[in-house]
């Protein structure tokens, strides 16, 4: 099992590192779920098991991963680090269940969130979006349209994630924490019918962040 274990979470952080190659065969869709890393800490982190490795950007689009295919039911293990500051994180993802393991500054060291979602919400004309909330001084976050302060996502709290259907239209929206405007409007481009997207809201050393994300798959 201990190697199971190795042999999976290997494979999945090698094809990190080149997400244009196929990752390892995962038997049926059924049994399949996504896992992928995003790191919030604004440091450069690493994710390692074993001899693999791959590494997170501090800033844009680097610091997040795609989202990689890996057997439901597996346990996941890896140590993160950043800076000389490490921690381990196991992880175990139902079949078709979307997991975002991210990993955010608590002192001098860091700790990894875990966030879970069973999408059921596809719909090829439609784009779908969703709010994470990382920040646990945030109790609840939302998404508005800017300029018109139309609520997209309200009442996220610290630790989940909430996602909904929206027109693929060009948007702009407003991160919101307790009813209150936070860090610049979000510029989410011309959305794509069929495709996932997420706004993060995360902690930073000068103030709460934002950060918009396509929800890709390797």
């Amino acid at each position: 099992m201990k190697k199971l274990i190795v042999a999976c979470l290997g494979s999945m952080l090698a094809m990190a590192a080149h997400a244009d190659n196929p990752l390892y065969e995962t038997g049926p869709a059924q049994d399949s779920s996504f896992v992928r890393f995003l790191n919030a800490s604004e440091d450069k982190a690493s994710v390692v098991n074993g001899a693999a490795k791959v590494a997170l950007a501090a800033q844009g689009d680097g610091r997040v991963s795609r989202f990689y295919p890996v057997k439901a039911g597996a346990k996941l293990a890896a140590n993160v680090q950043v800076g000389t500051a490490k921690t381990a994180v196991e992880v175990v993802a139902k079949p078709g269940e979307f997991v975002t393991i991210a990993i955010v500054s608590k002192g001098t060291g860091i700790e990894t969130v875990i966030i879970k979602e069973s999408p059921t919400d596809f719909n090829a004309s439609r784009s779908s979006l969703a709010l994470l909330n990382l920040d646990t001084s945030c109790a609840v976050a939302g998404l508005n349209v800017a300029v018109k302060n139309t609520p997209i996502l309200d009442a996220v709290k610290p630790a989940t994630v909430q996602r909904r259907l929206v027109n693929p239209i060009s948007l702009k929206a407003q991160a919101m924490c307790d009813a209150k405007a936070e860090g610049k409007t979000v510029d989410l481009g011309q959305l794509q019918a069929g495709e996932r997207y997420s706004v993060v809201v995360m902690p930073g050393k000068k103030g709460r962040q934002t950060f918009f994300v396509r929800d890709s798959t390797s």
